[in-house]
């Protein structure tokens, strides 16, 4: 019985070790995400700065001054026809505009310019983010520089997944046209805190795009791809549209995941229906 008695002690110091270990392991975790949660969220392809780009279609490459010392490379493709205005791209978390660019044809085949942005660290943009206002500022003087070519009653704004929040903010703070969303989220904050075991808490960038919206005075229009199982519908796009039921028109779209929309007829006949009334 004595013998016993004393593995059950061993057996418990063991516990109390693993689980000491394991809790220490999750704090740093959680430290190393506070201090390091840029490298998580942004997911960007760099390039070199001379490196050359390469489409089947025209295009012009931009360099836009957003601080004295950080500029962010863009690409503008024309549509062959008379062009009824801009389409200001902001793009998700993962890549650079050398592979978003290919998408610029479902937007030029239908009459309308469009702009490409790298974020900063992105592609052959500069710098790298380090507070929540900088992409606020830099989303800002992206639209500033199209307001140089373009008339702002013929500018869209257009986010997909990450850049969502920053065409919200935009949005609310200018007067375009019209804002479509692409795999919005409620609020990024909120989202990662869902996908992620951390407290929301920890996560240093709110992007509120449900408080955004609110001051959104262009009609919205939300694709969200009904099987998509990282920003999941129902728990962002359906609740963005439930707040706000006399601004946004919501199309789900069957079949489509996160990054699948693209790929939908569904989706390219919504879209070309939508840029013609506008």
């Amino acid at each position: 019985m004595i013998k016993l008695s004393v593995n059950f002690k061993k057996i418990g110091r063991r516990l109390l070790r693993i689980i000491a270990f394991i809790s220490i392991l999750i704090l740093c975790g959680y430290i190393f995400l506070y201090v390091k949660q840029e490298r998580f969220f942004f997911n960007p392809k760099v390039l070199a700065k001379d490196y050359s780009y390469s489409f089947d279609q025209a295009f012009e490459e931009i360099s836009i001054a957003v601080e004295d010392d950080v500029t962010l490379n863009a690409l503008l493709f024309k549509t062959d026809s008379v062009s009824k205005g801009l389409i200001l791209y902001f793009h998700g978390n993962a890549g650079a505009i050398h592979e978003w660019g290919e998408r610029a044809y479902l937007y030029t085949e239908n009459k309308f310019d469009v702009l490409f942005v790298d974020y900063r660290g992105y592609g052959k943009s500069d710098s790298f983010y380090e507070e929540e206002s900088e992409l606020y500022n830099d989303a800002q003087k992206v639209y500033d520089y199209a307001l140089t070519r373009y008339k702002e009653e013929d500018i869209i704004i257009l986010g997909f997944s990450l850049g969502t929040g920053f065409a919200s903010y935009t949005a609310s703070e200018n007067n375009p046209k019209l804002l479509i969303l692409e795999a919005p989220y409620y609020a990024w904050n909120e989202f990662i805190a869902n996908v992620a075991p951390v407290p929301q808490s920890l996560i240093n960038y709110e992007i509120p795009s449900y408080k955004f919206l609110e001051n959104v005075k262009c009609p919205i229009h939300i694709f969200h791809g009904a099987r998509d199982f990282l920003i999941k519908p129902e728990e962002h796009s359906k609740r963005l549209q439930e707040l706000y039921p006399n601004k946004i028109d919501l199309s789900l779209i069957k079949g489509a995941g996160h990054n699948g929309i693209y790929f939908s007829k569904q989706y390219y006949d919504e879209l070309k229906e939508l840029l013609a009334r506008y």
